[in-house]
């Protein structure tokens, strides 16, 4: 790392190192990722949509700022493929609320186990101090995740270019 310091890497550092180790994990994940039939954009829903369970459609929107005609054409794609349910809310008919199906859970299901066996993988091929390593930096992160958070949920890449 050419920043580093007596305190350690810089963020410049981390990214760079980051910027390194991204292709390769791409390139584990894509013989299992290229065999899904959907676009990125689609799998943004699902999988937004498998951790809320349902969302009116107008939420999705914002996160992922894209425009509504543009998600109800995502999501009409998804409901032809059986991966999403629409339907009235029963509290307000002029909202739509989505939800994923049980094909759509599997789905998600499916992309954790993907990535829990090559993350597993990986750490097999470590030793102790160096999955110790993993362990400390996975700690680092979700603090880091946590501390961004506020009282609402998590702030959106779009609110935090805003601020």
């Amino acid at each position: 790392m050419t920043h580093e310091t007596h305190r350690g890497p810089t963020t410049d550092d981390v990214l760079a190192a980051f910027a390194e180790f991204r292709p390769r994990m791409d390139t584990l994940h894509m013989p299992d990722f290229l065999g899904v039939d959907i676009t990125m954009s689609q799998a943004k829903i699902l999988l937004l949509l498998a951790s809320a369970h349902e969302l009116h459609m107008s939420e999705l929107v914002p996160r992922l700022g894209i425009s509504l005609s543009t998600v109800s054409g995502h999501v009409d794609r998804l409901v032809d493929q059986g991966l999403v349910e629409r339907r009235e809310d029963p509290a307000d008919r002029r909202q739509v609320l989505v939800a994923p199906t049980p094909a759509a859970l599997e789905l998600a299901e499916r992309f954790d186990q993907i990535n829990a066996t090559q993350l597993r993988q990986l750490l097999d091929d470590m030793t102790p101090a160096e999955r110790g390593d993993v362990a400390r930096a996975f700690g680092h992160l979700t603090r880091a995740i946590d501390r961004q958070f506020s009282s609402d949920g998590p702030i959106t890449p779009h609110e935090r270019t805003r601020s």
